[in-house]
This record gives C-alpha cells, structure tokens and sequence, in this order.
C-alpha cells in the first residue's frame, strides 16, 4: 500500500513514475510518518535517500529507466552499503576492492556493515577501485543486483532501538560488476556518498522531529487527564513551565 500511494518514489520525477516532491514536502511526510511509527519513516527515508538517489543522480538513462518506475512502485527496494567493521562510515579508510578486469567490468570483494535493508533488490556499493596490476584510482561505487553470485546477506548486526529496521552486514566475495553498473565516474565515489548522505541526514533530522512531535504530543495528552492532589498534572505550574521548555525547544 505505500508503494500504491508513492512513498517509495517521493522524489523520483513522474517520468519515472515517482512524485517528483521537494525537500520540504518530503520532510513533512516523513514526520508524519515517524508520528505513527519511527521505524517504518527510517525504511522509507533510506529506501528514498540512499537508495534511490545513487541512481537518480549517477545511473546512465538506461539503468534509470530500467530500475526506477519498479523502484518508485514498491515492487522492490534500493539499500546503500558504505560501512564497514574496521572503517565504519569513514570513506577514505574503506577496504572493500573492485579489481577492474580488462574491459569486462570489476570483480567486487570486501565486507560490508550495519547496512538497513541489506537485503534489498539493488544495492549500491562503495569501493576502492584497483587496476589488476594494483593501481588505485580512488573510490568508486557500483550498484549490485541482489541474487549476483557472489553477493551473500550476512548475521544481523543487533543495535539499540528501531528493531524492526535489520542491519545485516553484507559480504562481497568476486562479486561481478559489468561497466554499466558503475554509478558516476571512475574514482567518483566521493560524489555519490556525499549526495546521498548530505540528504540523508536532512532526512533523518526529519524522522527524529517527527518522533518527538509525537512524544510530545503524548505528554500534554497524558497531563491533560492524570489526576494529582492539586488537581490535573497540566494545571501545575512546574508542568506548564516544562510543557513550555519542550515546546520552545521542538
């Protein structure tokens, strides 16, 4: 059902089958979202953001034309996996490798971490790209099919909170990448890591507001019934003033 109302495709264009929203309606319906329920605003703002924005902004027409309206619809998701055990989210210390074979594309090995729908249909993969003689050309990403042989969704990473959103790690063993796979240009990782996550902090800061309106919204419910000896809890002047506070504050 939130495929058939658009909330997989919030900011893809209509050509593609999306709504084609702004960063200000998108952020509004994502805390509308996380007052019903935090978990499922962060599956949605993951599958929107990192997932979907690789694509948007660094597939070649082809791929965008291919992937996106399925995307944009729901029928299968998009996941972004940078992390790492040793690296974490730091770029420039990632190991994963892409070994480039002649004119055939990469061969993609490495061990990815704390990746939010890990198991999605496509993912995109942050690398280190090498020529076979071992020359680096800096970080590139590539989007990876879910079912590539080679490409195995690993142990739950268990983490505090948000339990219904799986963190897996994702392990790349010779995992093949033809060259129409590559998002951006050789040495461009830096790019798509920064667009999607300059926007996907955006996105997150939305899911926690939205949270907190809600919590918020609990407090006065509940102080607004809750009996005490001097009469309702919202009455008291010490509540009012802390009323106040988190209000100013949200």
């Amino acid at each position: 059902d939130l495929g058939n109302r658009g909330l997989f495709g919030l900011q893809i264009p209509e050509s593609y089958g999306g709504l084609g929203l702004n960063h200000r309606d998108t952020v509004a319906i994502l805390q509308q979202l996380s007052a019903i329920d935090v978990s499922l605003a962060t599956l949605v703002f993951l599958h929107n953001t990192n997932g979907l924005r690789p694509i948007l902004n660094f597939g070649s027409e082809e791929m965008k034309s291919q992937l996106l309206p399925g995307l944009a619809a729901g029928r299968q998701l998009a996941a972004f996996a940078l992390s790492e055990p040793v690296a974490g989210s730091n770029i420039g210390a990632i190991q994963t490798k892409a070994i480039r074979e002649a004119k055939s594309g990469w061969q993609l090995s490495g061990e990815k971490r704390w990746n939010g729908s890990s198991w999605a249909g496509v993912v995109t993969v942050i690398a280190r790209e090498y020529d076979a003689d071992g020359t680096s050309h800096g970080v590139s990403a590539f989007l990876v099919r879910q079912g590539t042989p080679g490409l195995k969704v690993g142990e739950e990473s268990l983490t505090l909170g948000m339990r219904a959103i799986v963190q897996n790690s994702l392990q790349l063993d010779h995992v093949s990448a033809d060259p129409a796979s590559q998002l951006g240009t050789t040495g461009g990782g830096w790019k798509v890591v920064n667009d999607a996550l300059s926007v996907g902090r955006l996105m997150t800061a939305a899911v926690c507001l939205g949270g907190t309106k809600r919590a918020a919204q609990l407090l006065f419910r509940y102080a607004g019934v809750r009996e005490i000896a001097s009469g309702k809890l919202i009455d008291h002047p010490h509540t009012r003033q802390r009323l106040a506070e988190i209000t100013s504050q949200i």
